[in-house]
């Protein structure tokens, strides 16, 4: 401990302990503030020792920030919500015998996707999207092979159910154009408007308008309809 500074009555210093005649000499500020602990010194300085400018409030992390509620179904929800939507809409493009392959690339392809799908996009157009790609490349993989499959029979069900489905509606799309065999089933099947519709296929609205009105006007002239139940295949 260093010795302490002392001063007689008369104003005379001297330095050492155990001296009781003696009063101790008051510190100046400087020694006040070398000798403050150090944490008081930060406080009192804003962080800076040696400085005489006041601390500031500030905190070492900043203002907070509230990240707003955002939350998307489970993908399995996905699955269940639209896997039946997006069967039909496989079998209306590349018909019965693809769709099932169509139909388990275009949900593989999602799960891959989905974590980065915006909590606000809208699924369905999002998923036709998906689709519509993977119906393609098994159509030109069709059209590459060298020997085409014969097609089976198929067992002829007005339900409605995408488990079920009637090969006569496959017969009277599958003569129609691309283009408009794929108008009809995303926004018929689907239920796509017509601004989705041109974004997945490209060109405007208007032409997949057009594109799906001449569709149905073919399928309303080619496809058998149920006249003892009065089904509209439309």
């Amino acid at each position: 401990m260093p010795p302490q500074k002392y001063v007689d009555r008369n104003g005379t210093g001297y330095e050492g302990p155990g001296v009781t005649d003696f009063e101790e000499v008051p510190r100046t500020g400087t020694d006040q503030a070398q000798a403050a602990p150090a944490d008081e010194q930060h406080t009192r300085t804003g962080g800076r020792a040696g400085k005489d400018t006041p601390a500031k409030a500030t905190s070492r992390f900043g203002t907070p920030t509230r990240l707003p509620h955002v939350s998307k179904p489970l993908f399995e929800q996905i699955v269940t919500a639209h896997g039946p939507m997006v069967l039909r809409v496989v079998r209306a493009v590349v018909g019965p015998h693809d769709a099932q392959d169509a139909w388990s690339e275009t949900f593989l392809a999602a799960l891959r996707a989905y974590p980065e799908l915006p909590a606000d996009a809208n699924v369905e157009a999002w998923l036709v999207t998906i689709a519509h790609r993977k119906a393609v490349d098994i159509t030109r993989s069709n059209a590459r092979r060298a020997t085409p499959l014969a097609e089976l029979p198929e067992r002829a069900s007005r339900t409605g159910r995408p488990e079920d489905w009637d090969p006569d509606l496959w017969t009277a799309l599958k003569a129609l154009p691309e283009r408009q065999r794929q108008t009809v089933a995303y926004h018929y099947l689907a239920g796509l408007p017509y601004k989705d519709i041109a974004a997945v296929t490209g060109g405007s609205p208007e032409a997949a308008r057009r594109a799906a009105s001449d569709g149905v006007k073919a399928l309303r002239r080619s496809y058998p309809r149920d006249t003892a139940r009065g089904g509209d295949p439309t």
